[in-house]
């Protein structure tokens, strides 16, 4: 089977909680200068809970199948409860789960979401230890038109493997690495290179670029297009060192922030896969991101297929 796109990330089982009592703080004992504050040796009572499935690769497979595409994850995670749960969300998003790997013994990533009163949000993650591997991957049945690669948690080792597969296959690869490849500078600007479209937020672009300017770090990187998400600031497209498009955000009320980089990089290929221009392509994936702040989790929000001509007219 030939799929529009397959989503290449995490699985997690993701647990979201909102609770009047949740504060914020400024303080001085953490990099960000701020900290959430809650009542210590007592119970606390919680306005909101949602379980849900979470993780780079399976909100981003999810977000395109809702786009009307036929997609695919590939992920790994356990037979535990929390693999099952995945499991049966992405079958019902219509996500095939051809690629979605599960081995016995094994336990899947969980996060706990707190999220402040402002939408902003701290994330308590542990890891299974179910990252992905070369050899639980089936590259012989990987026929796609897009690789959408988010974080691999550091495997650069398997990110390169899958740049040089999809470059043979003729498969236009979308990145969005996370801070453990990123952490690998050099190494990961030699794989880069050869990917259609690179995706970093701020943060990110200035890590990987060591603060330079943004067009000193798109002049690094030769065919690659390079595209920074600033937020409630929009998102800017380089081209070879120069500042090709820049678009504004779309202004929503924010629930919980969780999941609008996935929404972004979900809505931009599909908006690719579908054959839109790129700047219409841009749009659908600031439209996403917003679309999926305005909800609890990172797949609530996601735009449906019906949606899409009331969002790219805003």
């Amino acid at each position: 089977m030939k799929y529009d796109a397959i989503s290449f990330g995490s699985a997690v089982l993701d647990v979201f909680i909102k609770s009047p009592e949740i504060k914020i703080i400024d303080s001085k004992e953490f990099f960000n200068k701020k900290a959430l504050l809650l009542p210590y040796g007592v119970k606390s009572e919680v306005e909101e809970l949602t379980v849900t499935s979470g993780g780079g690769g399976t909100n981003t497979a999810v977000g395109l199948s809702r786009l009307g595409l036929k997609t695919a994850v590939v992920a790994r995670c356990g037979w535990d409860f929390g693999g099952k749960i995945i499991r049966q969300e992405i079958k019902k998003e219509k996500v095939s789960d051809e690629f979605l790997v599960q081995l016995e013994g094994e336990r899947t990533d969980y996060s706990t979401i707190l999220i402040g009163p402002d939408g902003n949000r701290t994330i308590l993650v542990y890891r299974g230890g179910t990252s992905l591997e070369k050899s639980v991957i089936d590259f012989k049945n990987l026929n796609s038109f897009y690789f959408c690669i988010s974080s691999l948690e550091g495997n650069l080792d398997l990110l390169k493997e899958l740049v040089s597969f999809a470059s043979k296959c003729h498969i236009k690869v979308v990145l969005n690495p996370g801070r453990r490849e990123i952490k690998k500078r050099e190494e990961l600007l030699d794989i880069i290179k050869e990917v259609n479209f690179l995706i970093l937020n701020e943060k990110e672009a200035s890590l990987l670029n060591q603060d330079k300017k943004e067009e000193g770090l798109s002049s690094l990187l030769s065919k690659t297009k390079l595209i920074i998400t600033k937020g409630v600031n929009g998102v800017c497209l380089y081209k070879k060192g120069k500042r090709e498009i820049v678009k504004k955000a779309l202004k929503t009320k924010m629930v919980d922030q969780t999941g609008a980089g996935d929404g972004f990089i979900s809505g931009f290929v599909g908006g690719l896969a579908k054959g839109y221009p790129l700047e219409k392509a841009l749009d659908l994936g600031i439209a996403n991101g917003a679309s999926v702040v305005t909800k609890t989790g990172a797949k609530e929000g996601l735009i449906k297929e019906k949606e899409l001509d009331f969002w790219l007219k805003k």
